[in-house]
């Protein structure tokens, strides 16, 4: 099976983090690095993630193994975290921006396969096994899958099921990719990382250069993610008051490429006779 890096890039959502972290940690997908890539946050991630390595090496519990004939319960103490994943943390001491904090991350992808999950988000258990297994299977260059919408108290707001790919209805109509996505690392050496003028389309932007590079898309029908909504103000992410109009500004400018990109590829000239 092939080597997978999930980035998990994070600023100031510690209320959301060790979750999203131990989604990653508990993946079925044997072979997996994560990047933890925290951007300067000033919430007390930074604490957490000094921790998180002998915790991962070290936590414990004491499940009960089995009865003995005279009715003795006798527990056994087993390590609660997967051992094997090889873990980077990276802790700016700045607020160096979203998308900076996902290139950091990126810059250190070692695995064939790679993805990045918000530290707010909640990666379904077996995302980067299916998603892999369809990289593999297909010999495409990009995965993508359904995802639910989730509040905060992981009740389902809605869910969201994407189109199987084609241009025009994934990129130049809208961005209708999703966030549950695997792709082959090799891609951002074909494309580069993320454009840093784009610091909420980000991946918008990405995944169009991909596309226009040739990259082979191929969609699961599965739902393989939950991405948070915090609440109808959204107080955080890209859909807060204070980044949405950019966000849509952006993406607005990303779906204008790929309707030209579109043109430029139509026939010129008359039919002929």
């Amino acid at each position: 099976m092939a080597s997978v890096t999930i980035v998990i890039p994070t600023f100031n959502q510690m209320p959301y983090l060790p979750a999203c972290v131990d989604r990653c940690l508990f993946q079925t997908h044997p072979d997996l690095e994560i990047v933890i890539v925290d951007g300067g946050s000033t919430d007390g991630t930074k604490a957490y993630l000094a921790g998180l390595p002998a915790r991962i090496a070290s936590a414990t519990a004491s499940p009960v193994a089995r009865m003995q004939e005279d009715g003795d319960i006798v527990r056994e103490e087993i390590l609660t975290c997967p051992q094997g994943r090889r873990l980077t943390i990276v802790a700016c001491d700045r607020d160096i921006g979203p998308t900076r904090t996902y290139n950091e991350g990126f810059a250190r992808a070692t695995g064939e396969f790679c993805t990045y999950v918000p530290g707010d988000d909640l990666p379904y258990p077996h995302m980067v096994e299916e998603l892999a297994t369809a990289l593999i299977e297909t010999g495409a260059d990009f995965a993508y899958a359904d995802q639910d919408v989730v509040e905060d108290d992981g009740r389902v707001f809605r869910r969201m099921t994407f189109p199987d790919f084609d241009f025009k209805a994934c990129l130049a109509d809208w961005f209708h990719l999703g966030v549950c996505k695997l792709y082959r690392t090799r891609l951002h050496r074909t494309v580069g990382l993320m454009d840093e003028a784009y610091q909420s389309a980000n991946d918008y932007d990405h995944y169009l250069r991909f596309a226009m590079a040739g990259a082979k898309f191929v969609h699961v029908p599965r739902v393989l993610y939950g991405v948070r909504r915090h609440g109808p103000n959204r107080p955080t992410g890209q859909h807060a008051p204070a980044r949405y109009e950019r966000l849509l500004e952006e993406s607005r400018q990303c779906a204008r490429r790929a309707r030209d990109f579109l043109q430029s590829r139509k026939p010129t000239g008359n039919p002929a006779p």
